[in-house]
């Protein structure tokens, strides 16, 4: 038969032996059957190929997203051990701090995780600050006191006041171990002639000292060990770290990093007596008669007030300091549209 004509090309006929009645007869398999049986083991042996390919190409699909796409990551700050922090009084707040069990340090994830590195804090300024935020309602936080924040709190329960208490109280103890004379002034002595309290709807504390604080110099050093952020932005400022021991009682994950001002802060003025008159010269003081000096004889010597039951230095005549600060009726609360004392 003629292998070349179209009969040839369906079948191929092969000699096989059949043992059927003892004789050999010729058995024809169709080609496309033997096509098919040829297609269907090579694609047998494609399989683990095509598999590999595929892992492959997987592999190379998670590199380059993994290289290309920022990982979402998470961070917890080298929070203080609040036993080993040397304080300067016997104060009940510290004896408590250091009997409680330690707090585990907040979680930092999303933009938050910067304020796990503390490299260039001075400079971040308030972005460095522990996202802080608490009630500033004078029904609910007349009395408020740092002893509120040794216990976990969220934002509807906690008293903004608190953590101004509680930065006041650390810096004023750390500028007396360095000598620096402070005394309060400006809202915080308002607060103490007014209430004996901090004013819950103020921003900020206010103490002022003598001498020259520098960047890295005793103070900030000293303050940095205990979990607090010192950095000058006009005038020198102190906010809580996010390495604070109570850190984690204090964050706030709502909110973003801090904005200038947007956080319990406290303010340092400096001031100097003047040789040639003896008059004081307090950072940031006018007068509202437009004196900038106040007379030494209304300074000194200091007198005391006291703030939840602590006594503080603050000028010679309170009375006096005030009236020139805020006018005749500083006695009375101003609403927070005009003055925020």
């Amino acid at each position: 038969m003629d292998t070349n004509s179209p009969e040839a090309t369906k079948t191929t006929q092969l000699n096989i032996d059949v043992d059927e009645h003892g004789a050999t007869r010729r058995v024809s398999i169709p080609m496309k059957r033997g096509r098919k049986l040829k297609d269907f083991c090579t694609g047998i042996l494609a399989l683990p190929t095509i598999a590999l390919l595929l892992m492959g190409l997987g592999v190379y699909a998670f590199a380059v997203e993994s290289s290309i796409l920022p990982p979402r990551s998470t961070c917890a700050p080298a929070v203080l051990d609040m036993r080993s922090i040397k304080h300067h009084s016997d104060h009940r707040y510290y004896s408590t701090l250091k009997n409680i069990s330690a707090l585990q340090p907040p979680i930092f994830s999303g933009k938050h995780a910067v304020l796990c590195d503390d490299k260039e804090r001075t400079q971040r300024q308030y972005s460095y600050c522990l996202p802080i935020s608490g009630r500033k309602d004078t029904s609910y936080c007349a009395e408020a006191n740092r002893m509120d924040l040794l216990l976990r709190q969220s934002p509807t329960t906690m008293c903004y006041a608190s953590v101004l208490h509680l930065l006041l109280v650390e810096v004023y103890e750390e500028l007396q171990a360095l000598d620096k004379s402070p005394i309060i002034a400006f809202g915080s002595l308002l607060g103490a002639v007014r209430n004996g309290s901090v004013i819950p709807f103020t921003e900020d504390a206010d103490i002022a000292y003598s001498g020259e604080l520098r960047s890295n110099g005793e103070l900030q050093r000293a303050l940095w060990r205990k979990g607090y952020h010192m950095f000058f932005m006009d005038i020198w400022r102190v906010c809580v770290a996010p390495t604070h021991p109570l850190a984690a009682n204090l964050y706030d994950p709502s909110l973003p990093l801090t904005a200038n001002y947007d956080v319990p802060y406290l303010d340092l003025y400096a001031m100097k007596q003047r040789v040639d008159n003896h008059q004081w010269e307090i950072q940031e003081f006018q007068s509202v008669h437009g004196h900038r000096t106040l007379p030494d004889d209304k300074v000194t010597p200091f007198s005391q007030v006291t703030i939840n039951g602590q006594p503080f230095d603050t000028v010679h005549d309170p009375k006096y300091f005030l009236e020139e600060t805020y006018g005749a009726d500083y006695m009375t609360p101003r609403p927070r549209g005009g003055s925020t004392k």
